[in-house]
């Protein structure tokens, strides 16, 4: 018992589905013949190899894309370790720096306390005296 005829339409259809990557099953549905029909009639016109080919090559670029994510995690890794490698240092920097601060700080009101020990007077103006002549005996201070 024979199946009926393939119209060239169909042959067309069939090539372009194949080529869209539809399975055995989606082309019978789609074209209204049976799934052993459509591949008997795939590997008769030499669809299955194309098919497959095609099939090959989505693997192979699968296998690819697969490698370039593990290398780009890998990538991410070494990325996030530097990132917390340079977070540490910055904290260190950090630490270095306010240790300095405090430094200062402490060196700045021994020199203020020795400022206003050798000379009392001028704690005693007012305003704007009093403002440049610390700042001129700050800088002497500073650059001797």
């Amino acid at each position: 018992m024979g199946g009926r005829r393939t119209s060239k339409e169909e042959l067309m259809q069939l090539e372009a589905m194949t080529e869209e990557g539809l399975t055995t099953r989606e082309i019978a549905q789609r074209l209204g013949r049976s799934e052993a029909g459509i591949r008997n009639l795939r590997y008769r016109k030499r669809l299955v190899k194309i098919a497959e080919d095609e099939t090959k090559v989505l693997f192979q670029q699968r296998d690819e894309l697969r490698n370039m994510v593990k290398t780009l995690q890998g990538q991410k890794t070494s990325l996030a370790d530097e990132i917390d490698n340079l977070n540490q240092e910055k904290e260190k920097l950090e630490a270095t720096i306010n240790m300095d601060k405090v430094q200062l700080y402490e060196v700045l009101a021994q020199a203020l306390v020795n400022l206003k020990q050798q000379k009392p007077d001028l704690f005693m103006l007012t305003g704007q005296d009093q403002i440049v002549s610390l700042a001129r005996l700050f800088l002497g201070f500073i650059t001797q």
